[in-house]
């Protein structure tokens, strides 16, 4: 069944993936680190499967090659990506986290955690417990 949708609800989820950015920045500027919130995520997803392609990790970040191949060569640049030649297909590179790169990545998921902690620390468990479910239920048959 299909509902009509309240019209302040995409403009309260927008505020609040902003607010959530602009907090996560905040606090890697805060850290010295000279990361963005998309560049934190392809390091979470690089070290969560290490030695994927780049046309997988564009497919979870739901972005082209190229704009991929770019941001894997700023990472490389700053120490933290390396990228190796895939052994059972030499036209394509593989990608790992550097010992820079894992520890990174390690530091931005604790500030992550701290983000998160702060803008739903206003909702007890039980209301967490809903709204995860409550967004779960908005996904379901738009999943990847």
């Amino acid at each position: 069944m299909t509902h009509s949708v309240n019209p302040d609800l995409p403009q309260t989820l927008m505020k609040v993936l902003d607010h959530l950015r602009e907090s996560l920045q905040d606090e890697l500027c805060a850290e010295g680190i000279d990361l963005t919130p998309p560049d934190i995520r392809l390091l979470e997803l690089i070290g969560a499967d290490a030695g994927q392609s780049l046309q997988s990790l564009g497919r979870k970040m739901c972005r082209d090659k190229a704009l991929v191949t770019r941001k894997i060569r700023e990472m490389e640049t700053l120490g933290l990506v390396r990228r190796e030649r895939n052994p059972d297909d030499q036209r394509s590179f593989q990608l790992f986290l550097t010992e820079s790169g894992s520890r990174i990545e390690e530091r931005t998921q604790a500030i992550l955690a701290r983000t998160h902690d702060s803008l739903f620390a206003p909702l007890d468990d039980e209301e967490q417990r809903t709204l995860t479910q409550l967004l779960r239920q908005c996904l379901q048959g738009h999943a990847d």
